[in-house]
C-alpha cells in the first residue's frame, strides 16, 4: 500500500511541476499568414523588429524569416520568440535577390505588406515601430499580413 501511494505521490508532483513549467513560458511559436500576391514568383520575406529596431534600416532587423509562395499565400513560423512587443515589414521578394528592391526615384519596387494594418500611402507617413507594433502574448499566436 506504500509503494502505490508513494507512485501517486510522485506522478501528482511531476505534473504539478509540469504544468507549473508550462504556465511559465515566456516564448512560443508566431505564425504569420501573408496574402495579397498577384503571382508565386520568387518568395516572401518578413522582418521582425523589436521596440529598440527602426523599421525603415535593414541592420536593425532582429529576425529574418524567408518563405515560400503558394497559390498566392504564404505561411512564416517564428519559432520560440519571446512575448513582448514587436513589429513586422513583408515583401515580396520577386526576383529571389534577398533585397527589397527600388525604382530610379527611391520608392519600393516590390509588393510590402505590414503588421498592425498599417498601409502606407500619402497620409499614413512613413512606418515607424509605433505604428507597426503588436503585442505578441500567449493567445496571440497568428497575425495576418496583405501585401500591396
Amino acid at each position: 500500500m506504500n509503494k502505490i501511494l508513494s507512485n501517486s505521490i510522485a506522478a501528482f508532483a511531476l505534473i504539478v511541476l509540469s504544468s507549473a513549467c508550462f504556465a511559465g513560458d515566456k516564448a512560443a511559436n508566431l505564425t504569420i499568414k501573408v496574402s495579397g500576391f498577384l503571382n508565386n514568383h520568387g518568395q516572401v520575406i518578413a522582418n521582425v523588429f523589436r521596440s529598440d529596431g527602426d523599421v525603415m534600416k535593414i541592420e536593425t532587423v532582429y529576425l529574418r524569416e524567408k518563405g515560400k509562395i503558394r497559390n498566392r499565400h504564404a505561411q512564416l513560423v517564428i519559432k520560440n520568440l519571446e512575448y513582448g512587443k514587436y513589429a513586422v515589414s513583408i515583401f515580396h521578394d520577386e526576383n529571389g535577390n534577398g533585397d527589397l528592391d527600388h525604382n530610379f526615384i527611391r520608392m519600393p519596387a516590390e509588393p510590402l505588406g505590414f503588421s498592425n494594418g498599417f498601409k502606407m500611402g500619402l497620409f499614413s507617413g512613413l512606418p515607424s515601430f509605433e505604428k507597426l507594433q503588436f503585442t505578441f502574448e500567449p493567445g496571440a499566436a497568428t497575425i495576418e499580413i496583405k501585401v500591396k
